[in-house]
């Protein structure tokens, strides 16, 4: 029996710096926490084929563990790989939570909530 709720933080490079703070204080609240490869460098996956594929399919088992999807979309940006993740867990049946409504129309159907960073980390902070 898994005694902690485990988030999955999905978002562009673009954003990583923001979502690096995010992933921070979800693990100071003792929430698990799967997130972008930030220890990569963002350019060299996209200039490898076989790498991007690679990260892409590790982040599916790690969607598995997950109870939650948060994807971080500011201005509403997604790009092309959270939208995999997004349209995976969903096909897994995750709860899907997003900090602004998708721009792209299609990923709209799949979120469960749009939730601004600081109040879906409040959910955590104050337990």
């Amino acid at each position: 029996m898994r005694l902690r709720l485990t988030v999955f933080v999905a978002t562009s490079k673009r954003f990583y710096e923001e979502a690096m703070q995010i992933v921070s204080r979800l693990k100071d609240c003792g929430v698990r926490v799967h997130h972008p490869y930030f220890h990569l460098d963002p350019n060299a996956v996209d200039g490898d084929p076989e790498l991007k594929s690679q990260v892409t399919l590790q982040h599916f088992p790690e969607i598995d563990e997950s109870d939650i999807v948060y994807a971080l979309l500011p201005r509403g940006y997604i790009g092309c790989s959270v939208t995999i993740e997004l349209a995976y867990a969903y096909a897994k049946g995750k709860r899907i939570v997003v900090s602004e409504a998708p721009s792209e129309f299609a990923v709209r159907s799949l979120v469960s909530e749009i939730c601004r960073p600081e109040q879906f980390l409040a959910r955590f902070e104050s337990k």
